[in-house]
């Protein structure tokens, strides 16, 4: 009887061991119903972000520049929570520092405008439906232009969209998704108009365009293109300097020129960095990394922990064959998407440079640099454009203009642009007196 009852459990050992797997088993059920939830709680936020890009989508594609406007003035609110917490009167908080004021009725604007009052949407069907509104206003954006008065500051217009979610069973209140785009007036000033002199005195001030091609610069113009390839070595240093007088082609930068790219919609678009792994329609990956501006990277570039050729990509223009004048203002315009089509942050850095060459040696001076954030970056390929102040500076005869382009590490996708196409005309624009 000993031997037996030390062979056999308790009843108060069998109970400890019951319980002890109770809570086993329960904690276990709560780690997986955290991971459900967070699940859906992301596929909710996917959906909210879809119908504000569709949004704007559909504003862009249907509503001329002249109907985008707001047909009243939006509702305010307390709730922080609510987009209306943005609004303030007649303004609109678009970040903690910059407020703008809404596009409303008056004189330029036409057709009916926007309603800004929140529409609902559903999505789904069944228990995983998601629902919820769609808030969309107008504001208007101060481009700061050259030999601009104080109070001209309706440049550009801004669309913002904000989308609710209704509340789903025990997943809390959520800020809203925004989604914002800059729109340009098509009427605005062109290459080679002029606009009022930034001094004051007699100059014009113009507009000078350069559109980036996928050519060498050691080309004096742009090339067709025949097929897609590997990422060119445009910024390289070292022995290998990536310049448009060396011999070597593999070492110059791309071109950019003051001619819009010829052909129509059936015109080949190719990849231009196809040893690139990842999903894109065409043109050029730039993948993310460094959170600096660093123009450059050590020959050959394939330390993908440092600034490298898939990192950073750099265009040049010819020499000029006179002083080119700056007058303080850059605006790129690019055509661009996530790669794969993932959504979130999209965080790019332009700089642009001055090139002196003298035999082989090579002599840069930063004119400026500006980093451009967009919370939504586009999933599909879409135009996005953004305006900087650089010092007015003289470029001397014979030396070139560079701009160069990365995607910083808090991106949360590589990024890729298009251009060098014409449904796809990405260009630098630059404030001059003296235009090519």
């Amino acid at each position: 009887m000993r031997a037996r009852s030390e062979e056999a459990f308790t009843l108060v050992e069998i109970l400890m061991a019951v319980t002890l797997m109770a809570i086993g088993i329960a904690a276990t059920l709560g780690v997986f119903g955290s991971a459900g939830r967070t699940t859906v709680a992301a596929q909710r936020t996917d959906v909210a972000t879809e119908q504000a890009q569709a949004t704007i989508d559909r504003i862009i594609g249907t509503m001329s520049y002249d109907e985008i406007w707001l047909s009243s003035t939006p509702t305010s609110s307390t709730n922080p929570l609510n987009p209306g917490s943005r609004v303030t009167g007649t303004s609109f908080k678009v970040t903690s520092t910059l407020t703008e004021p809404f596009v409303l009725s008056g004189a330029g604007q036409s057709g009916s405008g926007i309603n800004p009052a929140p529409t609902s949407f559903k999505a789904g069907t069944g228990q995983s439906a998601v629902s919820g509104s769609i808030y969309q206003y107008v504001t208007w954006r101060d481009e700061k232009l050259p030999g601009q008065a104080a109070s001209d500051t309706t440049d550009t217009k801004r669309v913002t969209v904000a989308v609710t979610l209704d509340p789903s069973g025990a997943l809390p209140a959520r800020p809203p998704v925004w989604i914002s785009q800059v729109i340009p007036d098509p009427e605005a000033l062109k290459p080679g108009l002029t606009a009022p002199s930034s001094s004051g005195g007699g100059t014009s001030v113009s507009a000078q365009n350069f559109y980036l091609y996928d050519t060498r610069c050691g080309n004096t113009a742009r090339q067709s293109q025949t097929g897609s390839h590997a990422a060119h070595q445009t910024a390289s240093i070292g022995s290998n300097k990536s310049y448009c007088e060396n011999a070597s082609t593999t070492y110059q930068p791309d071109l950019m020129g003051t001619d819009k790219p010829d052909g129509d919609s059936t015109t080949p678009l190719y990849s231009y960095s196809n040893d690139l792994s990842g999903t894109y329609d065409g043109g050029l990956a730039i993948k993310r990394q460094g959170t600096s501006c660093p123009t450059s990277y050590s020959a050959p570039g394939t330390d993908t922990n440092q600034p490298n050729i898939w990192s950073i990509h750099g265009w040049s223009t010819n020499a000029f064959a006179s002083a080119f004048e700056l007058d303080g203002t850059v605006t790129l315009s690019l055509f661009t998407s996530a790669l794969g089509g993932a959504s979130g942050q999209g965080v790019v850095c332009a700089t642009l440079l001055s090139r002196h060459v003298s035999g082989s040696t090579v002599t840069d001076t930063s004119r400026g640099s500006y980093t451009y954030s967009l919370s939504s970056w586009p999933t599909t390929v879409r135009r996005i454009s953004f305006s900087f102040t650089i010092p007015t500076a003289t470029v001397a005869a014979g030396d070139r203009l560079v701009l160069v382009l990365g995607v910083k590490s808090t991106s949360d996708n590589d990024l890729y642009f298009v251009y060098d196409h014409p449904s796809y005309a990405s260009f630098l624009q630059l404030a001059t007196t003296t235009p090519l």
